[in-house]
């Protein structure tokens, strides 16, 4: 029976198959990290407010804690898409700030915008606010090929600054974790490929006989 398998779309059948289980199984792994961090936003806030965490910025036990920092100097200000805490669209303020008594560089994401055109002037100053993973940049391919990197802590900023409106805060109730249901979807698409796959292979048999 091997014999008589077509060698070039048996290939790519078993390759295509393949490439959808290790995407299921990519999928798991984040629907796990998204439980993970769901269960953090609900507990970690009502935890006592700590120093932003420079020597280990990308500690995931950081994320949705409430963090202080001193922004000494701003570097820059990047602005991209996001909401504020009435729910609206707007434009996030995402400031790079130089802390003086470490050298070190964070981010804090210092309130929302309603014009895209606009942005702070914020020079800089105490913060405090609830920790969430700075913005990531990669496209989707990077990030499934790159592992688990993580990125340092951003501060929401609870008071907005500059005369911003205030930012969303990370909410569990508003949280979906859609990785499980992707995760079966490929695993679906594997065995779909396959089992209409055999199915060819089956009626050719049959047509040989």
């Amino acid at each position: 029976m091997f014999k008589r398998l077509p060698i070039v779309p048996t290939i790519l059948v078993v390759v295509a198959a393949a490439i959808m289980v290790s995407l299921g199984f990519w999928q798991i792994g984040r629907a796990q990290e998204k439980d993970r961090l769901k269960l953090a936003m609900e507990e970690r806030p009502a935890l006592p407010v700590i120093d932003y965490p420079f020597a280990d910025a990308t500690n995931e036990e950081y994320l949705y804690r409430r963090l202080r920092a001193d922004c000494d100097a701003v570097t820059g200000i990047d602005v991209s898409g996001g909401m504020d805490a009435a729910g609206r669209t707007g434009w996030r303020q995402i400031a790079s700030c130089t802390n003086a008594a470490t050298g070190q560089v964070f981010q804090v994401q210092i309130g929302v915008a309603k014009d895209p055109g606009e942005v702070s002037q914020w020079q800089g100053g105490p913060v405090e606010g609830v920790a969430k993973e700075s913005p990531d940049n990669r496209s989707a391919l990077e990030r499934m090929f790159s592992g688990g990197v993580r990125r340092p802590a951003m501060i929401v900023a609870s008071e907005p600054k500059a005369g911003l409106l205030p930012s969303q805060a990370p909410n569990p109730e508003e949280y979906r974790n859609s990785s499980w249901a992707y995760a079966g979807q490929w695993f679906f698409f594997a065995i779909t490929a396959l089992v209409i796959y055999g199915f060819a292979l089956r009626s050719r048999a049959g047509k040989r006989a």
